[in-house]
């Protein structure tokens, strides 16, 4: 659980200075006859130790097992199977991925890496505030621990709607191995990884390294995005002319010689050699149309690679030193849109032009499709070293870690001006371009020279962390200890992407847990009925200020097999570095001045960052009962009320609102000098980030699951659902509070009322294990009301077989091998058409459609 960032030398010095302190007091230890257990701190929405299964926070944790089951890939994906989880992260939306817990904003849910906090935001995703969850192999993962609760008086900023934890395997003996291939119609997925371990009396030490390759899936590959007339839906045609196949061809003034229009589409089949007039009769007055999302990635092709080393080494009874190393590499390919005229003028001097004057022309530039790509790719490394050890009935651990990526992404096939011009002007057929054809508009080789700019981006970022801590009993009170945790942390962090911004951040924190009345159970056994829990922390960040946030809990156990729990916790997210740093963009645009009666007055504007940016804020409650009944054995019932407040978000206005508003931001409008008693005009507008906005959210979760044995094998029946009866508020200023309850809003801030799972797990206790599921999302307003979408299931299953025991072999014969088969969305239910851009809504439905996953996995 770090909590730490610093430069490399001060975290150097700590961690020396902690080792230190652990020798002193391992040599004394080690008079002592008995030997301590040094436990690995987990999170469970607290650094104390847990004091039952079920504590004041529900943490909601996801093992390996079911992860494999999910027939998922990524992380992303994973999670946004989960009730928790509202909301998609789209990958070819920000070419980066993120989780949506309770449709809240992207980046309000900290992530953290076994426990530990990384850097707030990768450099691919700055733009949009949140660390990339794709810098993470979902091979490599053992378990996700999701707390949807604001948590930042435990795990510091950013923990503003929730945290996620990634557990990464290790401490893993022997060899293992996985081979693995994913389908669905039109792309397809290859997994491997393969890992090993050896676990000694003192040392420990795992491996693991995993390989993945996703092909594209384009907007072609599927009929809700392959054409634009959503007609054939119930919805309009978004055509548009700049995309047409073949081109559209129109005059500069009046109509086209020798047609009775202006415009005329290119003839479908048309040679686009020898043309006259004559040959565009039959479509003058049509055009061809298109839409960019044909030719675009609905799923990037990607290519991810990944390392984890784990290794520890107790020195003594009360001592251990620790490290990690986590190392991915991802890439990916994406098809952007496609090189088009936009109303191009085309002169007579063009071999092809059948008008003999110059007209224009628009459309799509066939044969240059494939041009136009961004590719991004991203280098993420995660070393860490530390110790742990005990003094007297105090654990303590010191770890630090330096998080650094570093990559870039770039656009393939612009066009180069004054080549795009020259072709349109050439009278050389050989050079010439050939906006008449249906077809290729030139050749390979002048296509590609016209198309031959790249427009790169660079950059990267770090965090280096240091974190100590130390936990244990106070004293002992009548019902029990009272435990409690003290620790510091310090975190140095730098962002370079066209500008290079920099930060320190320290903390303070504190955490109690005290039970305050016991009982017994059946058996004459003590057991807590009433503990509280509190936890303090404080922040200062060099560029904003400090920051104090706090959290309650209570645990009432009226009778053993039932918990009620309840907390109340304040949070809060720091303004990312490039939020406060980053560098200013100038254009113009028209706005309306109040100050002058409504005069309209074209004017400078600038956008860029703000360093008077404060922190967002949050508050979050709940109260809920765990329900573990003995007379059903197995039997797990929970149900959770949550609320959810964030204020004074990071935002970017519009222009209009800043001049609406000039005396609350003095200084962003700026007029040129006036007469006494009068009102200069508008010169320039400041509209970068301010601070603004509310969100509030309320909902229910429930659960049960019952897992009991029968002759046939032991069953377990699940379901967990999210009921959210209340989401409303502004994203930008300037815009309306709204309501967000099954209300679909461009701004992808909504969550659909109900989100739900239901499954059913079989277990052979032999050969044989089998599940089958459903995921719901409720029904709910599409982005233009009253139209409604939404109520509908996905259906998967799952089938695992123990090779060895299916075919009556000796155990180990076959390394442990196992084969596991997932289907997912098994009916291929594909999305409705919505009036979302892409034609439908991506935050909820699955465009790729019914996809198997085959899977062989050996352990020796």
């Amino acid at each position: 659980m770090s909590r730490s960032h610093a430069r490399c030398a001060p975290a150097g010095w700590l961690l020396m200075a902690g080792i230190a302190l652990c020798f002193f007091d391992a040599n004394a230890a080690d008079e002592d006859s008995g030997t301590t257990k040094l436990d690995k701190v987990t999170v469970t929405g607290t650094r104390l130790p847990a004091a039952a299964a079920q504590a004041a926070q529900d943490v909601r944790v996801y093992d390996r097992e079911r992860i494999e089951r999910s027939g998922q890939a990524t992380v992303p994906d994973f999670l946004a199977t989960l009730p928790e989880v509202s909301l998609n992260s789209v990958e070819s939306t920000y070419l980066a991925t993120t989780v949506r817990l309770r449709g809240a904003v992207p980046g309000s849910a900290l992530v953290l890496i076994n426990g530990r906090r990384t850097e707030q935001t990768t450099g691919g995703a700055v733009t949009a505030g949140f660390f990339d969850l794709g810098t993470i192999p979902l091979s490599m993962v053992e378990r996700i621990e999701v707390l949807p609760f604001g948590s930042s008086a435990i795990y510091g900023g950013d923990a503003l709607a929730g945290v996620v934890n990634i557990v990464l395997r290790s401490d893993f003996s022997g060899a293992e191995g996985n081979v693995g291939y994913r389908w669905a119609k039109n792309t397809n997925e290859t997994v491997v990884y393969a890992g090993t371990g050896v676990q000694a009396e003192q040392f420990n030490l795992s491996i693991m390294a995993t390989y993945s390759k996703r092909t594209s899936l384009f907007g072609k590959d599927r009929d809700i995005t392959a054409s634009p007339d959503y007609r054939r839906f119930g919805g309009p045609n978004l055509g548009n002319q700049f995309f047409g196949v073949p081109a559209n061809v129109s005059s500069v003034s009046g109509n086209l010689p020798g047609l009775n229009s202006g415009f005329a589409a290119v003839p479908v089949g048309s040679s686009g050699v020898g043309l006259t007039p004559a040959d565009f009769a039959a479509t003058a007055g049509t055009q061809n149309t298109g839409y960019y999302t044909t030719y675009q990635s609905l799923v990037p092709d990607s290519n991810r690679k990944g390392v984890f080393l784990n290794a520890s080494y107790r020195v003594s009874p009360t001592l251990e030193l620790f490290t990690e190393l986590l190392a991915s590499r991802y890439e990916l390919d994406v098809g952007f849109t496609p090189p088009f005229l936009q109303l191009a003028n085309v002169p007579a001097s063009n071999a092809f032009n059948p008008f003999g004057t110059t007209v224009r022309v628009s459309g799509v530039v066939q044969g240059a499709q494939d041009l136009s790509k961004l590719f991004f790719d991203e280098d993420f490394v995660r070393p860490l070293v530390g110790a742990r050890g005990q003094f007297g009935t105090w654990g303590w651990e010191v770890t630090a870690q330096t998080s650094r990526d570093r990559g870039q992404q770039t656009l393939y096939g612009q066009p180069q001006a004054a080549l795009l011009n020259a072709a349109l002007a050439s009278s050389d057929p050989a050079t010439a371009l050939n906006p008449f054809v249906d077809g290729p508009m030139a050749s390979p080789a002048v296509l590609s020279a016209i198309y031959s700019n790249t427009l790169p981006t660079f950059f990267k970022s770090h965090s280096d962390i240091v974190d100590a801590f130390m936990r244990g009993p106070l004293m002992k009170l009548p019902a029990g200890p009272l435990d409690a945790v003290v620790g510091a942390e310090y975190d140095g962090s730098s962002l370079n992407r066209g500008f290079e911004a920099n930060r320190t951040a320290k903390a303070l924190f504190t955490e109690l847990r005290a039970p305050l009345i016991a009982g017994t159970n059946g058996s004459n056994a003590r057991r807590e009925v009433l503990a509280v829990q509190g936890a303090v922390r404080y922040d200062h960040y060099s560029d904003f200020g400090s920051q104090t946030t706090w959290q309650a809990g209570l645990e009432f156990r009226p009778i053993e097999a039932v918990l009620l729990r309840g907390t109340h916790a304040t949070a809060f997210k720091p303004p990312t570095l490039y939020n406060l740093n980053a560098p200013a963009l100038t254009g113009s645009t028209t706005v309306t001045d109040p100050q002058r009666n409504g005069e309209t007055v074209v004017t400078q504007v600038k956008v860029g960052g703000n360093p008077g940016l404060n922190p967002t804020t949050g508050r979050s409650s709940s109260a809920g009962i765990v329900w573990s009944p003995p007379q059903a054995a197995g039997l797990n019932v929970t149900a959770t009320w949550w609320q959810l407040d964030i204020e004074n978000a990071v935002s970017l206005p519009n222009p209009q609102f800043i001049v609406n508003n000039e005396a609350s931001y003095p200084g962003r409008v700026v007029r040129a000098p006036a007469a006494p008693g009068a009102v200069g005009q508008i010169t320039s507008v400041d509209y970068s980030y301010v601070n603004f906005g509310a969100m509030h959210e309320q909902g229910i979760d429930a659960s049960i699951d019952w897992r009991f044995r029968t002759r046939y094998g032991t069953f377990t029946p699940a379901l967990a659902a999210t009921y959210i009866t209340k989401f409303d508020g502004a994203s930008t200023p300037g815009s309306l509070s709204v309501d967000r309850v099954s209300r679909a809003n461009n701004d992808g801030i909504f969550a659909p009322r109900w989100k739900a799972n239901a499954s059913v797990a079989w277990d052979s206790g032999r050969a044989f294990r089998a599940t089958v599921g459903g995921r719901y999302t409720g029904s709910y307003w599409d982005y233009t009301p009253t139209r409604t979408i939404g109520n509908f299931w996905y259906f998967d299953a799952s089938l695992e077989v123990g090779m060895e025991q299916a075919f009556g072999m000796a155990k180990g014969s076959l390394g442990g091998m196992k084969l596991l088969v997932t289907g997912t969305n098994l009916f291929d239910k594909l999305p409705p058409y919505s009036t979302y851009f892409r034609g439908y809504d991506v935050y909820n439905y699955d465009i790729v459609g019914r996809t198997f996953f085959v899977r062989l996995q050996w352990k020796t």
